[in-house]
């Protein structure tokens, strides 16, 4: 009696596991692929805060794709049944996902910093920002190689019919010193310290976008604008890094203290942890959703014309009809109106006719996916 009722709590967890991991990793590759396609697709998303977002979103989906499922498996079967290269590249993956994140916030946040603070020096360039990227995968890579490679797989013989791998760390001698180093430096370099520096940079940012003197601010109106944007992009900011800092913490904190053997270990514990942190990897879409009108905007676009497609005929569509004209708009559609001065003034009722798209409600709605201007 005793046996069967186990037999169907195992059945119920495992069934939990899966569900709630497979929630995660929809999501995850769902709403990470939708940022970058948005972002990609407009150029007038196009800078170095940009790009980091592309980061944050790339790195989610690195780990939804090589941590996440393999974990899962592992998980419900209680064994590892993906050979000792993946043992190692899961580990990776793990942890380099979890450093390039933290860097970048960290980056994200500095460039604000450097934006708000000392708004008439130049911003980074998108070059600046692709040597940027490139920097934090490299140190994420080097911190992360330590846990790739001390893995070991192994293997119990119980019967012919029951063999149970197990991809464990494998650090030298003394073991339990260098594993309690290692994760500890990893917590503290990787995780707090950087941290701390987004909260000092955000401090520092917040304070001075609540002055009243803002550059640029000639009129109340004017000034309302700028601070009800800035705002909006701070609070936007924030959300990313809070949720990730308070989804990763748990888990941190449960391996430091289990390889200083503080605790024991708790398979319980560990799913809840794990779970959590992972989660954080579908959250970034909708807070960028919620808090920027520019993504909002860009992903009405995207999703109308799905929409229309998907009303199309069965053939493929040679000619757009008119409705479907104004799928992409233009950046700065003065400019055409400027380069061509006879055109525009033998039309002046062509121009009145159209008060949806005057400057001023371009110039407002063209700014980067976080940009602070």
């Amino acid at each position: 009696m005793r046996s069967r009722k186990s037999e169907s709590q195992n059945a119920t967890v495992k069934s939990l596991l899966v569900v709630a991991y497979s929630f995660i990793i929809v999501i995850s590759l769902f709403g990470n692929t939708l940022v970058c396609h948005v972002v990609i697709k407009n150029k007038r998303m196009h800078s170095a805060t940009s790009l980091f977002i592309i980061n944050l979103a790339v790195a989610d989906i690195l780990i939804t794709l090589l941590n996440m499922p393999f974990t899962l498996v592992r998980f419900v079967n209680s064994s590892w049944g993906f050979g000792k290269g993946m043992c190692h590249i899961s580990r990776f993956v793990q942890y380099c996902s979890l450093h390039v994140s933290t860097l970048t916030l960290t980056a994200i946040a500095l460039d604000r910093r450097q934006v708000i603070l000392h708004p008439l020096r130049p911003r980074m360039s998108p070059t600046r920002g692709v040597v940027c990227v490139i920097l934090i995968w490299v140190m994420a890579s080097c911190f992360s190689l330590p846990h790739a490679i001390y893995q070991k797989l192994l293997t119990f013989v119980y019967s012919k019919e029951k063999v149970r791998s197990l991809c464990v760390p494998d650090f030298p001698e003394p073991s339990d010193v260098y594993w309690q180093c290692i994760d500890l430096l990893t917590f503290i370099l990787l995780y707090v310290l950087p941290l701390l520096i987004i909260t000092a940079a955000y401090s520092t940012v917040a304070r001075r976008l609540w002055r009243r003197n803002a550059i640029g601010d000639t009129t109340t109106a004017q000034f309302a604008v700028q601070r009800r944007k800035r705002r909006r992009t701070l609070a936007m900011l924030l959300a990313v890094v809070g949720v990730f800092a308070v989804c990763w913490f748990p888990l941190n904190c449960y391996v430091v203290l289990l390889s200083s053997q503080a605790i024991q270990s708790s398979n319980a514990l560990y799913f809840c942890f794990h779970w959590l942190a992972m989660s954080s990897t579908c959250y970034n879409p909708f807070i960028y959703c919620c808090l920027n009108p520019a993504f909002r905007q860009e992903l009405r676009q995207l999703l109308g014309m799905c929409q229309r497609r998907g009303r199309g005929g069965v053939g493929p569509v040679l000619v757009a009809p008119p409705s479907c004209a104004p799928c992409h708009r233009a950046a700065w559609p003065e400019s055409r109106t400027g380069s061509r001065p006879s055109h525009a003034s033998s039309h002046p009722s062509h121009a009145s006719s159209r008060p949806s798209h005057s400057s001023k409600t371009d110039i407002l709605s063209v700014e980067p996916i976080v940009a602070v201007s």
